[in-house]
Order: structure tokens, then sequence, then C-alpha cells
């Protein structure tokens, strides 16, 4: 074992720009802790997304960063214990959660289950609650063996789609009968047109021309229309719109189409990373964030833990399953070595937004 462990961090004034580090390993543990020795992750536009906000969602916070200017990106994987001064944390387990893109997390772990853990070291406490949760990868909690790689690539977004899809029924669509998608071929987006498809909307994709085709194989959306097309949508209907793409242009003109019969504006994600073409938060409806860990909170007190997320597996093993069909795949997995060529996928990510049919996995070691 070495005395250092390398990390990729990330400029902050440039996103596409990562560069390695070697940092002093931690040893020895102290009681209580545990290392993670982490074997694979995923990376989607999500996680640019994510990075795109930034110090606004505390995105950096998770895994301080020990050089000014650069921070830490977050990304879903697996990783397995190496050395445990844990209760009921054995050596070998192996974990899915929420990991720097590194080749070692040490943990403090706590309220320690047959579930997995939540990682209680004190720079995490005021943190989302949902991201410092580690789950044991076995079959009996969801784990598919044999959808790894998609489950790790579509666990994070679809669970945001489900949430918002949720959301929307909790609220009856704020009165809405249509929903309308920005960046339709997203995973993010055609996950939660997924899981509405039996909530009893129309629901309406929006995307490039380029991607009409695309959209339409999926299946999922009742129109599919192109963003120059949004005169197309029927002004008469209470609608909805779920902002997938970041658009100020595009928010202004289904605003300005729809009027008092756009109901809610729900901001899911940003595909841009500049403030040229941000959303107003002068528009009416106000548009407002959508925060899965709210809606998770909310249905934990409605149902229990336990039953939100037998309910979620069932969805997502489902979702999954349609994912990767051999015979009509939506995703194709894209398998890296190491992290100079996880900085490459995030240059690509950053520069041209990725391909939806596209699922990136970073294997270490």
């Amino acid at each position: 074992m070495t005395d250092t462990i390398t990390q990729l961090m990330i400029d902050k004034t440039d996103l596409g720009r990562a560069v390695t580090q070697a940092v002093p390993r931690h040893r020895p543990l102290a009681d209580g802790e545990a290392a993670l020795a982490i074997e694979t992750f995923a990376l989607t536009a999500n996680n640019i997304t994510y990075a795109a906000y930034g110090d606004a969602m505390r995105y950096w916070e998770f895994f301080p960063s020990r050089h000014d200017g650069f921070g830490m990106m977050p990304v879903w994987g697996f990783a397995t214990v190496t050395q445990s001064r844990v209760d009921g944390l054995a050596e070998g387990t192996r974990l899915y959660g929420y990991y720097p893109m590194a080749e070692e997390l040490i943990v403090r772990p706590v309220h320690v289950t047959e579930r997995g853990f939540f990682d209680g070291s004190p720079h995490r406490q005021a943190l989302p609650t949902p991201y410092n949760q580690y789950s044991r990868a076995t079959e009996a909690l969801g784990y598919s063996p044999d959808l790894a790689d998609h489950q790790m690539l579509m666990r994070p977004l679809f669970f945001t789609s489900w949430m918002l899809a949720d959301f929307l029924i909790d609220n009856a669509h704020f009165g809405a009968r249509q929903l309308i998608l920005s960046s339709a071929p997203s995973k993010t987006a055609y996950g939660c047109a997924f899981a509405l498809q039996q909530a009893g909307v129309r629901l309406i994709g929006l995307t490039s021309p380029s991607n009409k085709d695309t959209v339409e194989g999926l299946g999922l959306y009742d129109a599919v229309l192109a963003y120059d097309e949004v005169d197309k949508i029927d002004a008469t209907t209470p609608s909805a719109y779920l902002d997938f793409s970041g658009r100020g242009a595009l928010a202004e003109a289904i605003h300005g189409h729809l009027g008092s019969e756009l109901v809610h504006h729900a901001s899911v994600g940003s595909a841009s990373t500049t403030d040229t073409d941000a959303v107003s938060d002068q528009l009416e409806p106000k548009p407002t964030l959508f925060f899965a860990p709210n809606q998770i909170r909310k249905r934990v007190g409605d149902w229990g833990s336990e039953t939100l997320y037998a309910r979620y597996a069932e969805a997502e093993r489902a979702f999954l399953e349609r994912v990767s069909d051999t015979n009509d795949p939506w995703m194709q997995v894209e398998v890296h070595h190491g992290l100079d060529a996880a900085a490459s996928v995030i240059r690509d990510l950053v520069d041209h937004g990725g391909s939806a049919r596209a699922g990136h996995v970073v294997r270490m070691g």
C-alpha cells in the first residue's frame, strides 16, 4: 500500500478542466472509521449540471478539496470496504453510494444496519441526508448484478425522475392536463416520462430537430416537438412545464405562448453551464427548483422508508430492464479506465453535452 492516493479535481472556473492530484493516505484509521476503495463510478451530463450550480447547492462540500479554486466532483458508484474499525461493517463489504473521483474515501459510518449506513463525518452533517447514505450491494436491497452498470448510471437520475413524477402526482399535477418536458431525450426527462406513463396526463417532449426521431422512438411521449414548434402546443389546456434544459429563451417562449394556462414551472436541471441564457425568475408562474430530497422526506413521513424504497425498487427494475433491453436498448454503456480517462469524458460532457444514448462508466485500478 502506497502512502498516497490519487484524486481528480475540477477547476471551478472551467468545469471541463480536470487535474489529478496525489494526497497523503489517511492512516491509521481511528475508531469508528472505515476505508473504502472506489472501484467504479458513472459519469453523465447530470454531474455537469450539478457542478454548474456549484456552491449554490453546496455541491463542493461533500468532499472538500485541499486546493483553492478546485472542487471534488461527486459521482455515484461502487466501492469495497478495505479496512474497518466499525462494528457491523466488515471488510469486503461492497457499497453503492456517493463518492469523490478518487482511489479511496474515508467515512465515519453511523446508524449501521443490514441496509447500510450513513456517513457521519462532521462536514457532511448539514448536507442532504440521501447523499450521505451508503447501501450494501445485495440483491435483497435491489442490487442487480446483471444490471449493475445501468443501475449505477441511472439510479441517481431515475430516483430524481421518479420523485419528480411522484411530486406531480402528489400535487394532482397542479391542475395541469398536459406536461411539457424540455430536453426530452435526456435521461432524467425520459425517466420522468416513463414514471408518468400511467398518470393520465398528456406528455409533450421538446427537443432539437435532429433528435426528434430519437425521442419519438422512445415511445414515451404523446407528442414530440422541436424547440421552434412551441406554438403548436395547445394553449387552451392547463399545462405544467418541466424544465430540464435551463434555456431562458425557451422558457420565455413557453410562458408567452401558454399565458395563464401555464400553472406550474418546475426547474429540474440545466444543460448549460453559462449564464448567457439563464431562465429569468421574473416569469409567472415563478420557476420553482425541484429538489428531490424534499419529496423524499415527505414520502418517508407519509409511507415510511421501507415502503418508499420498496416502491422505488419495483419501478427502477422495470425501468432498467427497458433501458437495457438487448433488442432495443435506450442506452449504450461505454467503459473507460482510470482517472485520466474520466477527465477526458468530463471535458467532452462540458463541451458537447454528451449523447442521451451513451452512459459512461469509469473503472478504477
